[in-house]
């Protein structure tokens, strides 16, 4: 769909259709209505809430903030304006970590990043784990004070 002040009926019907159909699939409760869809598409300003890109006139998606798969809910509460990059890009990803990685990027702190930030007790500058606490797994560790005793075998002259 392509952001609008006033955004057609129809189009809005076949979204929520879509969107409820997905969640039906996953077996979650949580209706969505093309008025609903309506308002929260027009609560966003016309701008990608994750990355802040300007939408007006250009097409956009919605996203579920924390996905269907990982059992968000299927209700206009969940669901965000984005655009198709963000939205791809975020795919399965759990959202605080993809709004920690879009403020790296952008350095941009939207009402969203701010919000899961403050949720999940996030500082802007903190690096997320790179391994689940899930797995046991630790990151590897490196000793800074480690002197190098072998020279390379690159050589970076001519």
């Amino acid at each position: 769909m392509r952001y609008q002040d006033r955004l057609a009926e129809g189009a809005l019907g076949k979204y929520a259709a879509a969107l409820n159909a997905r969640a039906a699939r996953a077996g979650l409760p949580g209706r969505l209505t093309a008025d609903g869809l309506r308002d929260r598409i027009l609560e966003s300003g016309g701008r990608c809430e994750w990355c802040d890109v300007d939408l007006v006139d250009a097409e956009f998606e919605l996203d579920h903030v924390l996905s269907l798969k990982q059992g968000g809910a299927n209700e206009a509460r969940n669901l965000v304006l984005s655009c198709p990059d963000c939205n791809r890009r975020k795919g399965q990803k759990h959202p605080a970590r993809f709004a920690a990685e879009i403020f790296r990027e952008t350095g941009r702190e939207t009402k969203l990043i701010a919000r899961l930030f403050a949720r999940y007790e996030i500082e802007a500058a903190q690096q997320l784990a790179l391994f689940d606490r899930a797995t046991g797994a630790s990151p590897p560790s490196v000793d800074a004070s480690a002197e190098l005793t072998e020279v390379p075998p690159y050589n970076w002259t001519k």
